[in-house]
């Protein structure tokens, strides 16, 4: 279940262990940390590098820094990222619910299909998801659940979970998730930079990705037998990831993007338990996932 690399993509709120076969020649080597979609050749400053040091080395690091994967080339690092798979072989502990070593036999309860863009409204640039650029409103949405039935803050899944707004507009995006239901998110990126999406309190299993616009019969390339479990995922120019999540706990849980220009333009969603659920003394009295639109002003 081990993979060997010569390169690894690291997306923003990833994070991974590797172990290095130090099988070289005794001497010092680099390691170069280079941006996507951006060509860095001739750019110092946007290339990190380190130096690793084999014991009793006296041969200095030297000459040209090892250049990469092309930094354009998509569908390599959408091929990489598919290659990563959960290890069945350890004992590790997995996360609970999803406590087991694959999602097979899960049944999904709905789905959520969110395309992120940009629009105009009211002549100003903004980023959306489903033609929607979320507003954040004065009451902070729990509160606002819970001390008021949402009243004149926001309403309850006012927004389409799977289809663009016909019209872009400003709003609140609350949407609903049932309550220990697995839900089928897919995450469209009509941008022309790589995005990253975060789930606040969740992980969720990375099923699939790829490029070109997500259809159903997209579904036969998920790999549901050892996907990897992780909080963020990275969605491609013109491209789209699908994540399978189990929300469990009660409560509303932000779904945004790790991009800050888009995060302060907007992109984010929560989950809290149906009425027929006990919640938690601090939790609030529904069922949904708030979402927040990529929602930036220029």
């Amino acid at each position: 279940n081990q993979i060997e690399l010569e390169s690894l993509d690291v997306h923003v709120g990833q994070s991974y262990s590797v172990l290095v076969t130090t099988n070289q020649n005794i001497a010092d080597y680099y390691i170069v940390a280079s941006p996507k979609l951006s060509n860095a050749t001739n750019n110092n400053t946007l290339v990190g590098v380190v130096v690793l040091h084999y014991d009793n080395s006296t041969t200095p690091a030297n000459g040209s820094l090892p250049s990469g994967p092309d930094p354009f080339d998509m569908q390599f690092s959408i091929n990489q990222e598919k290659s990563i798979r959960w290890n069945l072989t350890t004992g590790a502990a997995r996360p609970n619910p999803q406590g087991m070593f694959h999602v097979t036999n899960v049944t999904i309860i709905e789905t959520f299909i969110l395309n992120a863009s940009t629009t105009t409204i009211d002549g100003l640039s903004c980023y959306s998801v489903n033609n929607v650029s979320y507003l954040i409103p004065d009451t902070p949405l729990k509160l606002a659940d819970f001390f008021s039935n949402r009243t004149g803050v926001y309403e309850l899944d006012a927004f389409s979970k799977n289809t663009s707004n016909a019209n872009a507009v400003r709003g609140v995006f609350v949407a609903s998730a049932l309550h220990k239901g697995w839900t089928e998110i897919v995450l469209e990126n009509n941008l022309d930079i790589i995005d990253t999406w975060h789930l606040d309190g969740y992980s969720f299993f990375v099923v699939g990705m790829g490029e070109g616009d997500w259809n159903p019969e997209s579904r036969s390339s998920y790999n549901l037998y050892d996907p990897i479990a992780r909080s963020t995922v990275q969605v491609y120019p013109g491209g789209w990831s699908s994540v399978y999540v189990y929300p469990d706990n009660p409560g509303m849980w932000n779904l945004r993007s790790q991009n800050l220009q888009s995060w302060y333009l907007g992109k984010y969603q929560p989950p809290t338990p149906p009425p027929s659920v006990s919640p938690a003394p601090n939790a609030p009295s529904s069922d949904a996932y708030a979402y927040n639109p990529h929602r930036t002003r220029y």
